[in-house]
Formats: C-alpha cells, structure tokens, sequence
C-alpha cells in the first residue's frame, strides 16, 4: 500500500526510488508475485516515476490520462514501458459523486463510452477503462450500473476482458513499433 504521495517528493528522487520500492515490497508479501504496473496514489506521479518503476522493472503505468489506446513510452534506461491510460471521466467517483448520476444515467455514460470506442476499433484497436471504487460502486443502490454494462458490454463476442498486465503483456510482444 502505498501511504505517501510520490508528488510530496518531485524533487527527492532518492525518496521517491524509497516509496516506490516499499509499495512494491508491501504488494509482494500480500499478493504473493511482483507487481508488473504502477498506478500512483491519487494519480500523482513526478517527472521520474515513470523512469523509476522502469528501474524496478515495472512493465506499464496507468498514470496517464492522455489517450484511449496503450502506448509506449522510453524511460531514461531506454526501457519501454507500456502506458495503459486511466481515466477521470468514466469513472465511478465521477459519474455518482461529482455528475450526481443515478443508477440510469451511470449506464447510459458507460455504455455510451464503450458504444463510441467500439465503432473506432473498426480501424484500430480501442481500450476502455472504468475508474471503480468498492466505497462508491459497492454500494446496493448503485452496483447494478456496473452489473449491467458488464453484461451488456459481454453480448459483443469479439471484445477482450484483460486486466492491464495482459494488455501490456501483448503490446510489449505485438506493437513495439507503434512510436517511432
């Protein structure tokens, strides 16, 4: 678990390399296998976290909020590393919290996502992703939006359900040439 945000440290990289390291540490003992990715705490990452979970040997980061397809991104070792985008919008916390979505509206947002992003994987291939929180999606009188997108979003049989370490598996293997 992460405790401390890696952005109190932006200009400690030494300390920062410390947070990282003891999250990793943490993840291990609890998860039983190393972790593959990265995603900071509050999504607040420095200019050298990207550089540091490379060193540690961290195959993606979802950090970045920039893009609806993974990408490559090389790290000061020339190391790639796989961003796999997060997202703000389509995003539990969003959606209930800050729009003020019922159980209705939180369906129509995330299958209006998933609907739009699967028209363009006609031509190249999209990710989607769903920011979930257990505290906020959890809850009895909201679970059902999610409920029903997963079963809505499974009525298509050509559409993957992969976590992020097997998307950045297969890109690592598949579209190392995707940025020259």
């Amino acid at each position: 678990m992460q405790t401390e945000l890696l952005a109190d440290y932006s200009f400690d990289e030494n300390k920062e390399r410390e947070v990282i390291r003891e999250t990793l540490r943490v993840y291990k003992e609890v998860c039983g296998k190393p972790a593959k990715g990265w995603l900071s705490s509050s999504l607040r990452c420095t200019l050298n976290t990207i550089d540091l979970i490379a060193e540690e040997g961290l195959i993606f980061t979802t950090d970045l909020l920039n893009d609806d397809q993974p990408y490559l991104v090389e790290t000061r070792s020339g190391r790639m590393i796989v961003s796999i985008p997060y997202t703000s919008e389509v995003n539990d916390f969003t959606v209930f919290m800050r729009q003020g979505q019922d159980v209705n509206g939180a369906f129509a947002v995330f299958k209006e996502g998933f609907d739009w992003l699967y028209r363009e994987s006609a031509a190249s291939g999209r990710f989607m992703n769903i920011g979930l929180h257990p505290h906020v999606v959890g809850q009895p009188f909201r679970i059902r939006a999610l409920h029903d997108f997963i079963a809505y979003a499974k009525s298509f049989d050509d559409v993957w359900f992969a976590t992020r370490e097997e998307i950045a598996e297969w890109y690592l293997k598949n579209h190392q040439s995707h940025i020259a």
